[in-house]
């Protein structure tokens, strides 16, 4: 996420916001300040009426320094998103990795991305409002992401299967549907700014999970033979 020391109120007019972390790391390059005032920039004035002169007067450098980096405005917003999912993508396996019920860790996991997004509602905002024209470049970046984690998410989800998760749908389907579930209940509370989001998120990830449950003592029962 992008924090600073003091909010934009604050802030004499003219002077550039002082960034201290970009997805739990502190800034100390240019690169991560131009992500952390683009962000800032696109979440306030919108993608397409954000100018690239904006961001480096933010970010404190020139216009050419942000080319040097990133080749379009476009591919900013890009980066913003495949890095900030990529972050999203780690906080969720460190709460799945290791022992315990699978489903609560699946819950914690759910938790530490709504929290992500809650605490980091810049992103939330780009992400919801100003990159649907690059829904499908995000969506093979999503994708790329899953297949990279496959063979991790089939055992886990092969152990909620043990205990009658999931049994309906594939781990790629469970996934996405997951996904799915997390975009609606953040595109609901960016458009209204009501509610907690991580709550929002863990019931209807209970809901979804509940409802898409088999008894245990059905699970490989044989068949009776039809006649």
């Amino acid at each position: 996420m992008a924090t600073t020391r003091e909010s934009a109120g604050e802030r004499k007019s003219g002077e550039q916001p002082a960034y201290r972390y970009w997805l739990g790391r502190e800034v100390t390059d240019r690169r991560t300040r131009i992500l952390c005032a683009a962000q800032d920039v696109f979440a306030q004035q919108g993608f397409r009426s954000a100018e690239v002169k904006t961001i480096a007067e933010r970010a404190g450098v020139g216009k050419a320094t942000i080319y040097k980096f990133f080749a379009s405005k476009e591919a900013l917003l890009l980066v913003i998103v495949e890095e900030s999912l990529n972050y999203m993508r780690d906080l969720a396996l460190a709460n799945i990795v290791g022992s315990g019920d699978p489903l609560t860790r699946l819950e914690h996991a759910a938790r530490s991305m709504a929290r992500f997004l809650e605490q980091n509602r810049q992103f939330a905002h780009v992400l919801i409002q100003e990159a649907g024209e690059f829904m499908g470049d995000i969506q093979r970046k999503h994708l790329a992401l899953v297949e990279q984690n496959m063979p991790f998410a089939e055992a886990f989800f092969g152990s909620l299967r043990d205990q009658g998760y999931f049994q309906a749908l594939s781990t790629r389907e469970s996934i996405h549907m997951m996904v799915n579930v997390m975009i609606g209940a953040t595109y609901t509370w960016v458009l209204t700014g009501e509610g907690n989001l991580e709550e929002q998120a863990v019931r209807y990830l209970r809901v979804l999970v509940e409802g898409l449950r088999t008894d245990p003592k059905k699970i490989n029962r044989p068949s009776k033979p039809r006649h």
